[in-house]
C-alpha cells in the first residue's frame, strides 16, 4: 500500500512540475562572449550584440539554448585555430544590465592597481562575429509571446549603436580612466 502511494505521490509531482513549467517569449537581448584559457593569459571579448528575436523563459528570465550560443563562439575561434578556449555567454534584457555585467567582467580581468591582473584583453569585432538566434523548441506552443517594446527599445540600442552614444566595450572610447576618484585613497 505504501509503494503505491509513494507512486501515486511521485506521479502528481511529476504532473504538478510539467505544469509549472514557463512559457518561452520572443525577446531581443543585449549578449556578449568571452573566452579564456588555462594555458596562456590571453581574454577574448566580443564587443556588445543585439539579439532580436531571442527566446527567454517568461518566469526565470533563463535563455533558451544558452550552451548553442556559447558554442557558436567556441566554432568561432576552433575556426581561428583556437580549440582548447573555455568559452561563456552573458546576457541581459536590458542595456542598462549588460553594460554593467560587462564593467563588472572587465574589473575582475584588470584587477585593482594595488594587485593588477596580467590578462591580455583581446576585442572580437562585432564585423568578425556575430552571434545568431536560436530558434526555441516550443515555438509552436500556445502562450508564446513575442515582447513588443522590448523590440522598440532595442531599436533605440540599436540607433545608440549605429551613431556611437552606447557605451562600447572599446578602452580607448570609455572616460573612466579620465575619472578621479571618488574616495580618496588610504596611505
Amino acid at each position: 500500500m505504501r509503494q503505491k502511494l509513494f507512486a501515486f505521490f511521485l506521479f502528481s509531482l511529476a504532473l504538478c512540475s510539467l505544469h509549472v513549467q514557463g512559457k518561452d517569449r520572443c525577446t531581443p537581448i543585449y549578449i556578449f562572449g568571452t573566452s579564456a584559457s588555462f594555458i596562456d593569459s590571453v581574454v577574448y571579448i566580443t564587443e556588445i550584440q543585439i539579439i532580436d528575436s531571442a527566446w527567454v523563459e517568461s518566469k526565470t528570465d533563463f535563455l533558451v539554448k544558452r550552451a548553442n550560443y556559447t558554442n557558436q563562439l567556441n566554432n568561432y575561434l576552433a575556426r581561428k585555430g583556437m580549440s582548447t578556449r573555455t568559452c561563456f555567454v552573458t546576457y541581459a534584457t536590458s542595456e542598462k544590465d549588460i553594460l554593467k555585467k560587462m564593467a563588472k567582467l572587465r574589473k575582475k580581468l584588470n584587477g585593482s592597481k594595488k594587485h593588477p591582473k596580467h590578462f591580455d584583453i583581446r576585442l572580437i569585432d562585432e564585423d568578425e562575429f556575430k552571434f545568431h538566434a536560436e530558434p526555441s523548441d516550443n515555438i509552436y506552443e500556445e502562450g508564446v509571446v513575442i515582447d513588443e517594446k522590448a523590440a522598440k527599445r532595442a531599436e533605440k540600442s540599436k540607433k545608440k549603436k549605429k551613431t556611437g552614444k552606447l557605451e562600447s566595450t572599446r578602452k580607448g572610447k570609455s572616460d573612466d580612466n579620465d575619472l578621479p576618484p571618488t574616495v580618496p585613497p588610504r596611505h
